[in-house]
Order: structure tokens, then C-alpha cells, then sequence
């Protein structure tokens, strides 16, 4: 069988690790590096370098950042060459890094997430700020990996966050207001299909933010029955069968979820729990192309 993985972030790690375990199952692994994206038409037909003479019974689409609807149809296109297509529903999300439409997935659902605001607005900033309180939290509303996440400590350090906002031209809409959470846990719980893999991430010295990207450590955590339930209802609510959600415990047992990651990476957790998540994922990404 051959196996071709889609994606315009070919230096993850995670690439590596997939074509691994889909050489160690015997079967044939191609990447297709879409970060260069083009094309040529001529004489009316669409020519893509990277797919031409492309054979594939699978086709993984995985950390797709880039021309995301013009990737999707030509993704698409694949399948009337008889390949299975797993896409993790991008194909229908049309995003990898969506919080705002995700949050708002996860609240119709009524599950528990922080106190948050959303405003395409900086004038709306200070107002919100009072509701929430000192110290709040501004977050990239389409970055992952704790990138461009700030704990705003006083009015002072909000009017520099919006003033250099501003100067560079940034706009309100990019980013969340949320709750500063202090909390016991902070989780990152990876689903893939019917697997439910834990770790616990520990901020480094000085660090707010607990990313293992961002030199944070990271240890297995037993998760109860509760925050399991809960990690699967958040992923069942963005309509996904994989997913990293992000899940703070308090020291009085509250549970909030901060976010669901689409594309959650893999390393972190086989470091924590010493499984080998990667193989998961390529076996559950076989059986669930269609």
C-alpha cells in the first residue's frame, strides 16, 4: 500500500515519526510538501507539480497552514483516482487553527471553558479587561504552540500590548481575552479515535505557558473518568476523530478547556508515556480513509 502525507509544514517532527511507522507496516510512505504551493493551467488543464503521476491508496492531510481551500479541492480530486482521503474533516473545517470558531463549537456544546471575550475592536479592550480582572490572558486566535500568548498584568502593560498591536498594523480580531486560570494541571489530552493518551505539562522556570514546544517538561498523568469524558466531548463538538484538547484542572477540581488542538503533535507524549503514539495515529488514519 502507499501512503502519501499532505502537508506545508515538512519539517515537523511528526512527519518523520508517521513515515516510520507506515515503513515499519510494510507499506510505501510519500510527502507531499506543499509549502511552495503553485500552479500552471494550460490548455485548460491544472497542472500541480507535486501531484502528477501521483498513485496513492491513502492520502494523510496533516498540518495544512497554507492555500487551504485551493489545497482541499485538489485533495479532493484524488479520490476519483481511487485514493482514500484521511483529512481529520479539514476538508469540511476548511481551517487547522481556528479558536475563535472552535470556542464558539465547544459553547453551543455547554462545555467548560474560561471566561473569554472576543472583539475586532482595541477600543473594547480596556472595558473587557475590567470584567475579566488583572492578570488576563491575550492569545493568537490563530497561532498554536503557546506563539504569541501574553499574561497582561496591569492597564499599563494592556495600553503597550495595544499600542504596539497598532503600530505594526495588527488588528483586534487576531487575538482572545481570556481568564487567567491558576491551576493545579495543566493537561494536554491526545484522542485518536478510541485512545486516550495524558501527559501533564510543567512551565519552565519563569514561564507561564506550559508548551512542551516553548521548553516546558512534560510527565504522564492518570486522567479520571471525568476529564476523560470531557476530552472526548470537546473533540466530538469540533467534529474530529484526533485532536490534542488542552484541559486546566483547578486546585478545587474545576475543569476548563482551553482549546482543541487540530493538529496536535505526537513527541511530547510518547516522551511522556513511552507509547508508540505514532503507530495509533498511521493504523486509525488507514482504517478511517474514505
Amino acid at each position: 500500500m502507499k501512503i502519501v502525507l499532505v502537508t506545508t509544514l515538512p519539517k515537523l517532527i511528526e512527519n518523520k515519526r508517521i513515515e516510520e511507522e507506515v515503513c515499519a507496516l510494510g507499506h510505501e510512505f510519500k510527502l507531499i510538501n506543499m509549502q511552495q504551493f503553485a500552479f500552471n493551467i494550460e490548455n485548460s488543464v491544472l497542472k500541480v507539480k507535486e501531484f502528477e503521476n501521483i498513485k496513492a491508496d491513502v492520502v494523510i492531510v496533516r498540518g495544512v497552514f497554507l492555500a487551504i481551500k485551493t489545497i482541499s479541492e485538489i485533495v479532493k480530486s484524488l479520490r476519483s483516482r481511487g485514493a482514500k482521503i484521511f483529512d481529520n474533516n479539514f476538508l469540511e473545517h476548511r481551517y487547522s487553527i481556528d479558536k475563535v470558531t472552535d470556542l464558539v463549537k465547544l459553547s453551543i456544546h455547554g462545555l467548560p471553558v474560561p471566561n473569554m471575550y472576543y472583539s475586532r475592536d482595541f477600543s473594547d479592550y480596556p472595558k473587557l479587561a475590567k470584567k475579566l480582572k488583572y492578570p488576563f490572558v491575550i492569545k493568537s486566535s490563530r497561532m498554536g504552540k503557546g506563539v504569541n500568548v501574553f499574561k497582561i498584568e496591569s492597564e499599563d502593560q494592556l495600553k503597550d500590548f495595544i499600542d504596539t498591536q497598532e503600530h505594526e498594523g495588527k488588528s483586534a480580531k487576531s487575538y482572545i481575552l481570556q481568564e487567567f486560570v491558576d491551576y493545579q494541571y495543566d493537561l494536554r489530552v491526545l484522542v485518536i479515535g478510541e485512545h486516550v493518551f495524558t501527559m501533564r505539562r510543567i512551565p519552565a522556570e519563569g514561564e507561564f505557558r506550559a508548551n512542551f514546544s516553548l521548553g516546558g517538561a512534560v510527565e504522564k498523568f492518570d486522567l479520571d473518568k471525568k476529564a476523560k469524558k470531557l476530552a472526548i466531548a470537546a473533540l466530538r463538538a469540533v467534529d474530529m476523530s484526533v485532536g490534542g484538547v488542552d484541559i486546566l484542572i483547578t486546585k478545587d477540581d474545576k475543569r476548563y478547556i482551553l482549546e482543541v488542538n487540530h493538529t496536535a503533535g505526537f513527541v511530547g507524549m510518547e516522551k511522556a508515556t513511552g507509547k508508540n503514539i505514532s503507530k495509533v495515529y498511521v493504523e486509525h488514519a488507514i482504517a478511517n480513509a474514505k
